[in-house]
């Protein structure tokens, strides 16, 4: 990706899921990461190997059709952060301080609440 884009390994969202992604592995923690709302292929490739991944479904058809070699980019045993021991208070300090950990959580929290109104009206007209 070009230095100053968000279309791949330069979006903040890639690397916030990268971060985690790396930290939970690398400290064996027993959980699974699942990175949400892509918005391009680049995104998506950048996060090959999440243990999973939520794609809308004309990016699945756009990966369907793309007949290249899938990298793995991410997979445990790659570096990561030594385990962090935190208060209640330092957790959130530096949750904080991270946008994607606050504002950006909030606005796709809020946009998956959106989404899950409009499929129960669609389920509701259906009946």
């Amino acid at each position: 990706a070009n230095g100053n884009d968000s279309t791949g390994a330069d979006d903040p969202g890639v690397q916030s899921v990268t971060r985690i992604y790396n930290y939970y592995k690398a400290n064996d923690c027993k959980t699974v990461v699942m990175g949400a709302s892509f918005r391009n292929l680049n995104q998506i490739e950048q996060l090959a190997g999440c243990d999973r991944l939520t794609i809308s479904p004309d990016l699945i058809d756009k990966l369907a059709a793309d007949t290249g070699k899938l990298e793995r980019k991410l997979a445990p045993g790659h570096a990561g952060e030594a385990r962090l021991n935190l208060n209640e208070a330092q957790f959130r300090w530096l949750s904080n301080e991270d946008a994607m950990a606050t504002e950006k959580l909030a606005e796709g929290i809020r946009q998956f609440a959106r989404d899950q109104e409009k499929l129960e009206a669609l389920l509701q007209a259906k009946l």
